[in-house]
């Protein structure tokens, strides 16, 4: 073998060598990266459940503000209906105001229309004692006091009512004393004589009745 064929020979040798030591840094460099990537594709999905656990908040995270919006939603149903009840009896109270006024009012036309009939009860009942004085046919004495009646029970359920006074004692709320007399037989202070009939209307004084007192 010449000196060239041997200087080749080595070559190629020297050549399959090397190849022979940088395959195996080759695959130790592949394996190197693979792991590499490995770890960076584990740490990114940690992170990435880290970041999902951190986004969701957890269980009682969700129930406190639903509790705190319940709590607020209770008071102001609460103020509500403590809104509503004070409304309702503000309502409730006017109408009974405006009902009471409105009694009073009626009440205060009747009364001045009951006023304004008085003479003419002074006048019915004069006319019925001088009738009952006067020999008058009967059939008209007993059409005067069938009018006379009707028209007494009309005005006494408008709610008139006459102050009775004869054989009472002196009351000077309901009566005026006209004059005093001294009759032995008779209780002191007891009227004993009506000049003119006084009326009250619930309860209310219309007209005094004119009276004479005995006085001992």
């Amino acid at each position: 073998m010449t000196n060239n064929q041997q200087d080749a020979s080595e070559k190629v040798e020297s050549q399959e060598v090397e190849n022979m030591e940088e395959k195996p840094s080759e695959v130790n460099n592949n394996s190197t990266a693979s792991e590499s990537e490995e770890s960076v594709a584990e740490e990114t999905k940690k992170e990435s459940v880290a970041s999902e656990v951190k986004k969701e908040p957890a269980a009682s995270d969700k129930k406190e503000p639903e509790v705190s919006r319940e709590k607020e939603l209770a008071k102001e149903l609460e103020a509500t209906k403590r809104r509503y009840l004070t409304a309702l009896a503000d309502y409730q109270n006017l109408q009974k105001r405006i009902a009471k006024v409105q009694a009073e009012s009626r009440d205060r036309g009747v009364a001045d229309f009951l006023k304004k009939l008085l003479p003419v009860l002074d006048t019915l009942d004069k006319a019925m004692e001088m009738c009952a004085k006067s020999d008058l046919d009967k059939k008209v004495m007993d059409g005067l006091e069938m009018f006379s009646i009707q028209f007494s029970d009309m005005l006494a359920k408008e709610g008139l009512k006459e102050i009775e006074a004869i054989g009472k004692r002196f009351d000077p709320n309901c009566q005026e004393a006209m004059m005093n007399q001294n009759i032995p037989d008779k209780e002191d202070e007891e009227v004993i004589q009506v000049f003119e009939k006084g009326y009250t209307f619930q309860d209310r004084v219309l007209r005094c009745a004119k009276v004479v007192v005995n006085k001992k």
